[in-house]
């Protein structure tokens, strides 16, 4: 599974907790208020264990607001 359709199932099942949603790579998560603060920190939690990568110390906040964004910044502490 790559990396986009890991986080989108994550995202879908443990932060919304709807299986039934979809999310769109390039979807705006957090200025549309679909992801709110707690959930952020969820996915970033998610993110340095599964990936081993600190974005909340490394981030810049526009790596946090798609999909694909996040999936770019993980991509790039990783290579």
């Amino acid at each position: 599974m790559n990396v986009e359709n890991e986080l989108k199932t994550y995202i879908r099942d443990e932060v919304l907790r709807d299986p039934a949603q979809s999310i769109a790579d390039d979807e705006q998560l957090i200025s549309t208020g679909r992801i709110d603060s707690l959930g952020l920190i969820q996915i970033l939690t998610h993110i340095s264990e599964r990936y081993r990568v600190d974005l909340m110390r490394d981030g810049n906040p526009d790596d946090f607001e798609s999909v694909r964004s996040i999936a770019a910044a993980i991509k790039r502490r990783t290579a």
